[in-house]
């Protein structure tokens, strides 16, 4: 498990190394301008670009990589083809970091801790953040003199410039990427209804199991009207046979619900669907969540199979359940990543979801696939509602014929480990 967390902190950061060094190297192709020691530099061309697909990064985080990736490879090249005297390196490499950290500060407050993000908001945040950012660097350049109106309206000129660039670029890379699917929001819509249809599918399959139980309360319940009866107490006798009809009617309506809702998410209506398009749907969804929650949660998928699954619905659940414990026990802290693996062999299919939040003590360890087993309660004190590890564990064993087990240290973090039947679960549902 130590590992695997390793590993995470290692991607994240790793990305974050990939883009200052990218963005410093752009911003060496520069052309002067407005005052001595600006320039409009090929950086802040595609600094916004590396932002809008990296929303999962912290902006700031990626800012403050660039303040100091930038400046180095500046100041090296100022002092090696220019002759630049210190003082003046020390001056510019200062100005480079003022743009870069306004820049990215402006950006996480204006647009990253958006719950909703769209085009249009981030095409907006990006002219204001260059804008402000590019007046930032100029002033501390200008001494912190006044400008003159033409230095204002360059400015922002420029800004409208290097952002509708951007923007376009980013559009064109994004949508070209998209082409199977008719727009973003049906995207969209299409992850939410797999997901929503995922929870459906696993109330209804275990409103299936409760009926089992139901009917064990209908016959105890007819037992006792019997027995009453036959000891003559015509008003118990009553009452429990009340209960046995009330509890039939309930049934009943279970039947009913099951019988609509099982039968219009049948796996047997559905196509196999792909491996790596239910990770798509399950970590784009939890992403969402991650944004609702304003946490800072970075996801990573490794996945090593090619497999389609019949059955996908439950195995988004599975997946979706295990992925909001971690988001859950990472809660507020910064820097959390949740790492989801998959691979396979001949006979097994291998998932592991791990996350370096608050970790299960080891009292609780033993408790957590009980039915009725949560720690999650929400401000009233109620239990949080969901289906809850043991029916996790329940639909792993039962349909897949799998295993799921746990590692978890306390304040270092928990792996999930799920088994799963090969030939179960690849094969087309009953």
């Amino acid at each position: 498990m130590l590992r695997n967390l390793n590993f995470l902190r290692y991607r994240k950061y790793q990305r974050i190394i990939i883009v200052a060094i990218l963005v410093a190297l752009a911003s060496q192709i520069e052309v002067s301008a407005f005052v001595p020691g600006n320039t409009i530099a090929l950086s802040a061309f595609i600094l916004p670009v590396f932002l809008y697909f990296n929303q999962d990064l912290n902006p700031f985080q990626i800012g403050l990589a660039i303040a100091i990736a930038s400046p180095v490879f500046r100041g090296f090249v100022l002092l090696a083809t220019q002759g630049a005297t210190a003082n003046l390196v020390v001056t510019y490499i200062i100005a480079d970091i003022i743009f870069f950290v306004c820049y990215t500060l402006l950006y996480y407050l204006l647009y990253w801790l958006r719950t909703f993000q769209n085009n249009i908001a981030f095409f907006f945040t990006i002219i204001i953040c260059d804008y402000f950012a590019n007046l930032a660097e100029l002033s501390f350049l200008n001494h912190f003199q006044p400008f003159s109106r033409w230095i204002l309206q360059g400015v922002l000129i420029l800004a409208l410039t290097r952002s509708a660039v951007a923007f376009a670029l980013s559009f064109i890379l994004h949508y070209c990427q998209l082409l199977t699917v008719s727009s973003e929001s049906h995207e969209r819509q299409y992850y939410h209804f797999i997901w929503v249809a995922s929870a459906v599918k696993s109330e209804v399959y275990f409103m299936k199991k409760t009926i089992n139980e139901i009917e064990q309360v209908t016959k105890n319940a007819y037992q006792l009207n019997e027995r009453l009866g036959a000891e003559h107490r015509p008003q118990e006798q009553k009452m429990a046979y009340q209960i046995a009809q009330n509890v039939h009617e309930i049934k009943h309506s279970y039947q009913n619900v099951i019988k609509g809702l099982g039968d219009y998410f049948d796996d047997r209506n559905n196509e196999p669907m792909p491996m790596k398009d239910i990770l798509k749907i399950v970590t784009n969804y939890s992403q969402m969540i991650i944004r609702e929650k304003k946490a800072h949660i970075n996801l990573v998928v490794q996945n090593h199979t090619d497999i389609t699954v019949p059955q996908h619905y439950y195995l988004v659940t599975i997946l979706s359940n295990l992925i909001l414990n971690g988001i859950d026990a990472i809660g507020n802290q910064h820097n959390g990543e949740i790492l989801i693996q998959v691979k396979d062999n001949q006979n097994w299919v291998f998932l592991s979801i791990t996350d370096n939040g608050s970790g299960i003590p080891d009292n609780l360890l033993p408790l957590i696939f009980k039915s009725g087993f949560s720690t999650k309660f929400d401000a009233s004190g109620d239990i949080y509602r969901g289906i809850g590890l043991s029916n996790v564990q329940t639909i792993v064993q039962d349909e897949f014929g799998g295993q799921i087990t746990v590692d978890s240290t306390p304040k270092v973090g928990t792996t999930f480990f799920v088994k799963l039947n090969r030939q179960k679960l690849t094969a087309k549902g009953e």
